[in-house]
């Protein structure tokens, strides 16, 4: 075990395990109740994540070689450094955000059907094979996104939806009643823009 590291098999509270840089012989908790913080590892092969957890911050991997995440989180998921999605299989559901901001491209992304939270995708350019959840509880940041064509958003939207990005409205398409707020900052022209019947936020 790293450093003679021996770990409870539960934990109710978080275990922050951001200075190792080695995950060899690392054998986690089973379940975790809070936050478990393993951002400083660069890979998680060989990890056995636990199976109930709250929170998860992977943030330093940047492939997901080798991560078997659990079928469920019940709150945030952070793999920020993540750069390919090939071969990631995200858990069924996530109750809080997802933070998957360093992708450049949708391929091989399976979302869940819901994410609680908000819903960070912002380097993300174009919107092709990007197949988005039905509902997204929070913000969905799709920033860098250059073109709307063939996105399909979520049928609710909680929070802010950040396009701010699109110099055309040509390929978006808005649901008619929209909960949160829409930034559109980019925008040069208004062709085709069909804006909802209402709009919750600003």
């Amino acid at each position: 075990k790293p450093n003679g590291l021996v770990l409870p098999h539960h934990i109710s509270g978080s275990l922050f395990l951001d200075g190792l840089y080695n995950a060899e012989r690392l054998i986690l908790p089973k379940s975790i109740g809070n936050t478990l913080s393993l951002e400083g590892l660069s890979t998680v092969e060989g990890v056995v994540l636990p199976q109930k957890i709250g929170n998860l911050d992977l943030s330093g991997i940047i492939s997901p070689k080798g991560l078997i995440l659990p079928r469920h989180i019940g709150g945030v998921l952070n793999l920020g450094n993540l750069t390919s999605a090939d071969g990631l299989v995200l858990p069924q559901s996530i109750g809080g955000n997802l933070n998957l901001s360093s992708l450049h491209n949708a391929e091989g992304l399976v979302l869940p059907q819901s994410v609680g939270g908000d819903l960070y995708l912002w380097s993300l350019t174009s919107a092709d094979g990007l197949v988005l959840p039905q509902s997204v509880g929070g913000i969905l940041d799709l920033t860098n996104l250059t073109s709307a064509k063939g996105l399909v958003l979520p049928q609710n939207i909680g929070g802010i939806l950040y396009l701010n990005n699109l110099a055309s409205a040509k390929g978006l398409v808005l649901h008619q009643n929209f909960s949160g707020s829409l930034y559109l900052n980019n925008l040069t022209s208004a062709d085709g823009l069909v804006l909802p019947q209402s709009i919750g936020g600003n």
